[in-house]
């Protein structure tokens, strides 16, 4: 939710303040609404739960949420659960189950399957690849 950028794959020290949602291909897409810790002397560090946040920010996400597929040709996105944003205790929640679910699937204890697809490999199938990139 800060003004700051954050770079694709970053891993940054947050606080959850709430989550949207989104409905994508009759699956909900949760999106996590989160504040940089680090951005100090930011207002949104202060925030402690999604109702800091003014309204019209999380209206504002919401739209962007909705339409950025647009791009791509698609149509608008829909939101579940009224299209209110939930808060941190709910929000908490959904982590943990999703990172609980996550795990199952990573320790292969349960199955995955995308279209009729598995979702892993064995190892024996995958190509070797440079332990650095000084190797490439």
């Amino acid at each position: 939710i800060n003004a700051k950028p954050c770079v694709a794959g970053q891993v940054m020290v947050v606080r959850v303040l709430g989550c949207l949602a989104l409905v994508d291909d009759d699956e909900t897409d949760w999106k996590l609404i989160v504040a940089d810790l680090n951005d100090e002397g930011s207002v949104e560090a202060g925030y402690r739960d999604i109702s800091d946040v003014p309204v019209k920010r999380v209206d504002e996400m919401r739209e962007w949420f909705r339409n950025y597929k647009t791009a791509e040709g698609k149509g608008l996105n829909k939101f579940g659960l009224g299209e209110r944003a939930m808060d941190k205790t709910y929000a908490l929640q959904v982590a943990v189950e999703t990172h609980e679910a996550w795990r199952r699937l990573y320790d292969r204890e349960a199955e995955c399957d995308f279209d009729g697809t598995r979702c892993w490999v064995d190892n024996s199938q995958v190509e070797a690849r440079p332990e650095s990139n000084d190797e490439l």
